[in-house]
């Protein structure tokens, strides 16, 4: 027998909720990040910290999966909250996202729901060169299922 949600209608795929954000925004300013935090902001000194080159490290080995056309919305939620996690929990220290706040010098956290953001976003990145990929790889998958077709058709002397 299906399952059914509150709603009495069929659940099709049982997949987890989408993550919910719960470190929130603010808390105690930052004067130096630590090396495992991530910085928000642009330019060379943001790029440069160690806790954004591990970021984009991380970013960068699952963006295919992020972006295949095969992957669904909820699955990149969870591949976005995945990053923010190993960040923020596989690190010493704990890795933070931090913003600064211009008029103080200091660094404050952005939370979960921001970090999220901030990691869709960076999958997102340079995402036509990606799709443009897929595209090609499903165009030849199909060629050369037509082609197979062709042989298997001139071997049966059809």
């Amino acid at each position: 027998m299906m399952e059914k949600d509150r709603k009495n209608k069929p659940l099709r795929n049982l997949v987890h909720p989408p993550p919910r954000p719960t470190i929130p925004a603010g808390g105690a300013p930052v004067k130096i990040p630590h090396d495992s935090d991530v910085l928000s902001g642009r330019g060379g000194g943001v790029n440069g910290h160690p806790g954004n080159k591990r970021y984009r490290s991380l970013v960068a080995s699952v963006k295919a999966e992020y972006l295949s056309p095969r992957t669904r919305k909820i699955q990149k939620s969870h591949i976005a909250a995945n990053i923010v996690c190993m960040i923020r929990q596989q690190s010493e220290p704990p890795g933070r996202f931090l913003k600064m706040d211009t008029s103080t010098g200091m660094w404050h956290e952005i939370g979960d729901k921001s970090a999220f953001r901030k990691t869709g976003q960076a999958l997102r990145e340079n995402s036509s060169e990606y799709r443009t990929c897929w595209k090609n790889m499903l165009a030849e998958a199909e060629a050369g299922v037509t082609a197979n077709e062709v042989k298997a058709t001139m071997k049966s002397g059809v």
